[in-house]
Order: C-alpha cells, then structure tokens, then sequence
C-alpha cells in the first residue's frame, strides 16, 4: 500500500495531486497574489500614486531657503500600511518613476528610489508583521506614529542619502568626493527632516483614523 501511495505522488498526476493538497491546507498561499493584484488593490495602489506625484510636486511648503516640508512620503506609507509590503514597494517605485517623467526633471534615476522604495516595503512589514492588525484604533495611534518615524528615519538619513549623493555625482556631475558630500546632506538634512517627519507623523495618523475603516476596510473587504 506504501509503495503504491509513493508511486501515486512521483507520477505526473500524483504530483498535481501532492500540489493540490498543500494548496488546501495553506489556501492563504493560493490567493496572496491574487489578492495583492485584485481589481480593489490595484484601484487603490493607482489612487495613491496619483496622490504621491500630486503631494511630491504641487503641495510641498518652502518654509525657507533651505527648509523645504514635503508630504511626498504619507501615499506610500499607507500604501505599505493598507495593503502591504509588495504594493507599498509598487506605489514608491511606479510615482517616483511617472513623477519624474511627468515633472520634466529628466531622466530617472534609480538609486534614488532606494528611500521611498524602503518606506513602502517597511511600512508593510511593520503593520503586517509586528504589529499584525490595521492600527485603525485609537489605542494604535502610538503605533503608527512609531512606524513613520522609523521609515522617516531610514529613509531620510540612510538609504535616501546615499541614493540622494549618487544622484549628485554621477547624473548631477558633482565632483566632490563621496564621503565628503554624504556628509555634507547629512548636516543639510539633519537640520531640515525632523520636521518634515514629525508633521508626517501626524498627517498620517489622521488620515488613517479618519479613512481606514469608513472607506479602505469597505473596499479591501471585496477583494
């Protein structure tokens, strides 16, 4: 009987049989994909890359010469937050590269995705899991708070700031020396980010209060 099951598993059918099976036991493995590319996440990953190119070139507040509030970061952070690491990946990427091209900047350049690239793949890990719930409560807010400033960080003065430098030196023709201009955007953007992420801190907070459950919990619960 043994021998016969064995041979039931290594034949063509038997293996579609094995596959099948597994598939049943972990159905969330059959339709993650699915889900991730369903009409209602793509609907919504297309909102917030409209809102990203829109917040990114239009809404920005030049407080001075040199401090500049942006708000280009809160689309991708609850793209990560509301629909995952992989959309909130897909959200960054797709409105850096249409935002480049539509605001006539030039050719886009790729390492200087690596910090909204990371804001939307953390923001997804962090929801989905560590803290493992939708943080659309009231006693979430700390968590929410936590997330941005973390990915604000990480985006601000590690993986942007080197994207940022490459940007300068081999696409702006900066002929300073590596270290010495990273360093250089580090004093810049320690004097100018802290703001920026604490009124993303709240912005985000807000609109997750005020959107997630009334409007996003509705759509995502079709898909």
């Amino acid at each position: 009987m043994e021998a016969q099951l064995y041979l039931l598993k290594t034949a063509p059918m038997g293996r579609k049989f094995k596959e099948d099976t597994q598939m049943e036991r972990n159905p969330n493995q059959k339709t993650s994909l699915k889900k991730i590319f369903s009409t209602q996440n793509l609907v919504m990953m297309a909102a917030l890359i409209a809102m990203q190119i829109i917040l990114a070139r239009y809404l920005s507040i030049q407080a001075s010469d040199t401090l500049r509030i942006s708000f280009e970061s809160i689309p991708v952070i609850l793209a990560g937050m509301w629909l995952g690491p992989i959309p909130g990946a897909i959200v960054a990427v797709v409105a850096d590269f249409l935002g480049t091209i539509l605001s006539g900047y030039g050719t886009w350049f790729p390492p200087l995705v690596l910090g909204p690239l990371s804001v939307g793949i953390l923001s997804g890990v962090s929801t989905k899991y560590i803290f493992r719930s939708p943080l659309a409560e009231t006693r979430d807010t700390w968590k929410v708070a936590a997330i941005v400033v973390t990915v604000g960080i990480l985006n601000s003065f590690a993986f942007g700031l080197v994207g940022s430098t490459m940007y300068s030196i081999l696409v702006a023709g900066n002929t300073t020396a590596f270290p010495v201009l990273m360093w250089t955007n580090l004093i810049q953007r320690l004097a100018t980010k802290p703001l920026t992420i604490a009124v993303n801190a709240v912005a985000v907070t807000i609109v997750n209060r005020a959107v997630y459950k009334p409007v996003v919990r509705h759509i995502l619960s079709r898909a």
